[in-house]
């Protein structure tokens, strides 16, 4: 480890697939104090390595050899911060075209935390399929060649049996990924996935298969007697709150899930793809899952609540164990598409871990082609792609109907190589109206209806990903499930964000900051104990302003980046189809405009109105510049 770090491994990894050599270098601290690690080193080092011919040629085609893959843990990974067993992947995604991000749990996280890199950068493409083993700072390169064609499970089991290590952690792509469909997903331990912005898309265009790594290089922190006193706090204030109980009790139960009835009875999970919020929740709610089928918990390293579930099911008369199933997989396969038959939902959410596709993506996608067949739009052009499939299956409510569209994407056969591109290319394709495409940036809206919560749609319109949940769950502010009032992170009236645009763009900042430190953000513990569990990592001493201005600083630098990638503020909006009036429902009536919350975010930011990019006095005072 560098002398000047502490918390930190202090090197890169930087990875050609072309040459298949390895060069190593030192972080530098200087960038590890401004940028942490995580997605917001990623950015960085994105940054600094594209010139503007790369964006260019990237503008043109996001899967060539120059966009780096990176993967990145932070300085309290794995450490008693709690939930803080999390890794980020990040490039240029295929499926947007814009930076595209994603972190993921479980104990793979440990081992590439333990490798002796924070980062591992990866660019270049293998002419034949491998995959990368790393053993403390040893690189290998390994061939895939049997590998491919694998599903992600299979793929998993056979590594740590050709490296006869079962300590071994693997994060591997699936058939979709290797197939090209647009939101390829990474998997690791089992069925935990880097889901959204098509990372493991990435991944398969540089024919790598997997990256295996046993790491027992255990990283060193600056203090970790404060992290244990910051536990004993936080349990104690958990004693004395009943909702600080009540929360992490209920995920314990019933996983993400346990949100599927209160969003229906909040109008947040929208049905028949967006167009109701009525419907009958109950049937896939977590607490009926789990008396309908055996289910077992368990959780991500460091994990305080366990949030992570595995239902028995019989399929085709064998009984098979299924990661989850998650709350937003089980909302975009369930209501989404009118299908409430249970069976049928956790399989597909099953099918996509096996494949390695993104679940939000491929049940909008799915949903869209029903919407537009239930209502008679692009019928012909429908019929000459569906080939196996009858037109009069394609109708709200068939469970089958799902299982079949995810193997045709994954195998980009049929109708399924159109829903493998994501629904923005679909209505291209298909000559529709281009406002009925349920995305912001290419990225398909996830199970947070912006009718709901308005400060949710601000997110999702001005996030560096599209829309994403994840990077600002907002709706979660409004429930008073989190709370912050001195940075303006709290509750109000849920239909409007007016004069509370600060909090919004303060909600994204400290979200930037969880992924590059990098931990979950289901624990929220004071901010005083986010900068504390910072400093006790890295003997830093940081302040509440000078880490939120970390944040700020690696937002800034992801729109920077989007702005070279061609963004406009003209991409800063939501689809008319979500923002239709609805007639029923716990959001009938509401009507969303958004705009001068936009305009009042450009002036928070200090963003120029008419480019949509960080003016330069911003990008200076940042130190980007």
């Amino acid at each position: 480890m560098s002398e000047k770090l502490i918390g930190y491994n202090g090197k890169i990894a930087y990875i050609d697939l072309d040459a298949q050599q390895v060069e190593i270098k030192e972080l530098d601290p200087q960038i590890a104090k401004d940028y942490l690690g995580g997605t917001g080193l990623s950015a960085k080092l994105i940054y600094d390595r594209l010139s503007e011919d790369d964006y260019e040629t990237l503008k043109k085609d996001p899967m060539d050899g120059i966009n780096p893959l990176i993967f990145a843990t932070g300085p309290v990974t794995g450490t008693l911060r709690p939930s803080s067993g999390r890794y980020t992947v990040s490039g240029i995604s295929p499926h947007t075209g814009i930076w595209g991000e994603g972190s993921s749990g479980g104990t793979f996280c440990i081992s590439l935390r333990n490798s002796g890199f924070d980062a591992i950068v990866i660019t270049g493409k293998s002419k034949n399929p491998i995959y990368v083993y790393i053993h403390d700072q040893s690189i290998e390169f390994k061939d895939a060649s049997s590998l491919w064609g694998r599903d992600t499970y299979e793929t998993q089991r056979l590594i740590k049996r050709e490296l006869k290590n079962d300590k071994l952690r693997v994060a591997t792509i699936g058939v979709g990924a290797e197939n090209l469909v647009k939101y390829g997903c990474i998997i690791n331990d089992e069925g935990r996935a880097i889901g959204r912005c098509g990372m493991g898309t990435l991944m398969g265009s540089k024919n790598l298969k997997a990256l295996a790594i046993h790491g027992t290089n255990r990283v060193k922190i600056a203090d970790p007697e404060i992290g244990k006193e910051y536990l004993k706090q936080a349990e104690d204030l958990k004693r004395r709150v009943l909702l600080k109980q009540i929360t992490p009790m209920l995920f314990t139960l019933y996983g993400t899930n346990c949100y599927l009835d209160i969003a229906m009875a909040l109008g947040d999970l929208s049905g028949y793809y967006y167009t109701e919020t009525e419907f009958l929740a109950e049937k896939l709610s977590g607490k009926t899952l789990r008396e309908e089928y055996p289910v077992l918990d368990y959780g991500c390293a460091g994990c305080t609540m366990r949030c992570g579930k595995t239902t028995i099911i019989e399929d085709n008369g064998r009984e098979i164990s299924v990661d989850g199933p998650e709350y937003e997989s089980v909302g975009a396969f369930g209501p989404l598409c009118g299908v409430f038959e249970s069976k049928s939902v956790i399989l597909a959410h099953h099918m996509c871990n096996v494949y390695g596709i993104d679940t939000i993506s491929a049940g909008v996608s799915i949903a869209f082609l029903i919407y537009l067949v239930e209502n008679k739009l692009a019928i012909d052009k429908i019929k000459s792609k569906i080939e196996t499939i009858n037109l009069d299956e394609i109708r709200w409510g068939n469970g089958d109907l799902i299982l079949k569209l995810i193997n045709k994407i994954s195998t980009r056969s049929g109708i399924g190589a159109l829903l493998a591109e994501g629904v923005r290319s679909m209505a291209k394709e298909l000559e529709v109206d281009p406002e009925l495409a349920a995305h912001v940036k290419g990225l398909e809206i996830p199970m947070h209806d912006p009718r709901a919560f308005a400060g949710q749609g601000l997110s999702y319109i001005t996030c560096c990903v599209g829309a994403n949940h994840e990077k600002c769950d907002w709706f979660s502010t409004e429930l008073n499930m989190i709370a912050y009032p001195k940075l303006r992170i709290k509750p109000g009236d849920r239909y409007s964000i007016n004069g509370r645009e600060k909090g919004v763009a303060a909600f994204q900042d400290l979200r930037a900051i969880d992924d590059s430190a990098v931990n979950c953000g289901f624990a929220n513990p004071s901010f005083d104990h986010i900068i504390g569990f910072i400093n006790a990592a890295t003997g830093l001493d940081y302040k509440k302003k000078s880490l939120m201005k970390v944040g700020e600083r690696i937002n800034n630098l992801k729109r920077l980046i989007n702005v070279k990638l061609g963004i406009t503020r003209e991409d800063d909006r939501l689809p008319a189809h979500i923002k239709k009036v609805l007639t029923s429902g716990k959001t009938v009536n509401i009507s969303l405009d958004l705009q001068p919350n936009l305009m009042k975010y450009y002036e928070i930011r200090g963003w120029n109105w008419d480019t949509g990019a960080p003016s330069e006095e911003k990008l200076k005072e940042l130190n980007i510049l």
